[in-house]
């Protein structure tokens, strides 16, 4: 098994990942010297595919068990599932501090993680993701939150949990549209961090989609490395280092808000999109050349995923994208590309020029 080490002081923790990580689950809970009840929050679907890859572990665990199901799918980051998530664990561990054990893909961790940061001012809880997304991308970093209809993410917290527990176990039981889901985050750390990386996932993105574990393992590690790397050093976003690893969301957050957080677009589907779109805009703002757009692009393709929008209109995208977060004083900031291994905060990018490129890659 590899190991990443985020240090963030006393709430620094371990990355584990591997076949069989799981195992580890009880141990970790005993780290983190947790002897109330355990709360196991996941959903409808992951309880049915995945439960046979963590069974073991659960029932190796001392502490007593509740398990919360919500439903599945972005729509379970709304407040009506957060309110009833937060009221069963007040009804079933009503008199004792729990740990909330988060299994399953963004969505789940995302959910529980903002429970466990509000409920009683603060619950520990460790993340144990279960789709390809989950493990390069939101388990880690200790943003938690919920969505509101405007757009997503709107409500949350800065919560790290204890430990995060990669088993790629688990990706056996994912569709092929989740393993795409999941290249898409991948793909961003390569364009953002680290160049090398990206030339690996040229060569090796086939390798990826049939699930190699030797491949996997070795993706998987190094974006959880680049990602603790960057948390470090900008654990609450306020450096404007950390806004690097929102590449492709501001336009792709956008394009999930406006589609609902139906099945139109998965996560990783939008943001896709989200990034040919930045560097588009890049190649406009004479910051990218338009070769390394091509690339871009290419392995976006060839990793099965979108790059032209589909079933929205430009007004539908951007009544959601006046709602994003990253906004300041009224003014947009995006995260674009300079080279491939290197991208910068723009502000003020006229509005023309956004309208101009999202019209041109909707597809009618």
């Amino acid at each position: 098994m590899r190991k990443v080490k985020v240090d963030l002081g006393n709430r620094k923790y371990d990355i584990v990942i591997g076949s069989g990580a799981v195992s580890r689950i009880p141990s970790a809970i005993k780290k983190a010297r947790h002897t109330g009840p355990v709360v196991l929050v996941t959903d409808k679907t992951v309880k049915a595919k995945t439960f046979g890859v963590f069974r073991s572990a659960i029932g190796a665990i001392d502490n007593e068990i509740i398990t919360v199901v919500v439903p599945p799918s972005e729509k379970a980051k709304s407040i009506g599932v957060f309110t009833d998530t937060a009221q069963k664990i007040a009804v079933k561990t009503r008199g004792h501090k729990p740990l909330i054990l988060a299994v399953g893909g963004g969505v789940v961790g995302d959910l529980a993680g903002f429970v466990a940061a509000t409920f009683r001012r603060g619950v520990p809880f460790i993340q144990v993701p279960t789709t390809l997304l989950a493990q390069v991308d939101s388990s880690i970093g200790g943003k938690v939150g919920i969505d509101l209809p405007e757009a997503k993410n709107l409500m949350g917290a800065f919560w790290q949990p204890k430990e995060v527990i990669i088993d790629i176990d688990f990706l056996d039981t994912l569709p092929a549209r989740q393993v795409r889901n999941g290249l898409a985050e991948i793909i961003k750390y390569g364009i953002i961090e680290k160049k090398s990386f990206f030339e690996y996932l040229e060569e090796r993105i086939d390798d990826v989609l049939l699930l190699d574990r030797t491949v996997l393992e070795k993706v998987i590690y190094e974006c959880a490395n680049i990602k603790a790397k960057v948390v470090e050093k900008d654990e609450r976003d306020e450096r404007d280092i950390r806004i690097a690893l929102n590449f492709g969301h501001t336009l792709g957050h956008a394009i999930e808000a406006a589609a609902g957080y139906s099945d139109l677009y998965s996560h990783g589907e939008a943001i896709s999109i989200g990034m040919v779109l930045a560097s588009e805009m890049a190649v406009r703002l004479e910051m990218l050349k338009p070769e390394t757009l091509q690339r871009i692009k290419s392995i976006i393709i060839n990793a099965g995923l979108p790059i032209g929008i589909r079933g929205l209109s430009t007004a539908d995208i951007f009544a959601a994208y006046g709602f994003d977060k990253k906004f300041t004083k009224g003014s947009n900031r995006f995260v674009l590309p300079r080279k491939i291994g290197r991208v910068e905060v723009v502000e003020d990018i006229p509005e023309i020029l956004i309208r101009t490129v999202v019209r041109e890659y909707v597809i009618r």
